[in-house]
C-alpha cells in the first residue's frame, strides 16, 4: 500500500516537474496555432510523458538499489 502511495507521489511530481521545464518553450515556433485546444493537449501529453519516464527511471533506481543493500 504504501510502495503504491509513493509511487503515485513520484509520478505526479514527476509530471510536474516535467510540465515546469517546459514552460519556456516556444511553443509558437512549433506550433500554427498556440493557443488551440489541440496545443494545450500536445502540452500536457509530452509533460505526461516526459515526467513518466522520469518517475519510471527514479522508481528503477530505487527499486536497484534496493537489492543491493543486502550485499552489502
Amino acid at each position: 500500500m504504501i510502495n503504491t502511495v509513493f509511487s503515485l507521489a513520484v509520478y505526479v511530481i514527476a509530471i510536474y516537474v516535467a510540465w515546469w521545464a517546459l514552460l519556456p518553450v516556444k511553443w509558437d515556433k512549433l506550433l500554427n496555432q498556440v493557443r488551440s485546444p489541440q496545443a494545450a493537449v500536445l502540452r500536457v501529453l509530452v509533460a505526461v510523458v516526459f515526467g513518466s519516464l522520469i518517475a519510471q527511471f527514479f522508481l528503477e533506481y530505487i527499486r536497484l538499489a534496493q537489492e543491493l543493500a543486502p550485499i552489502q
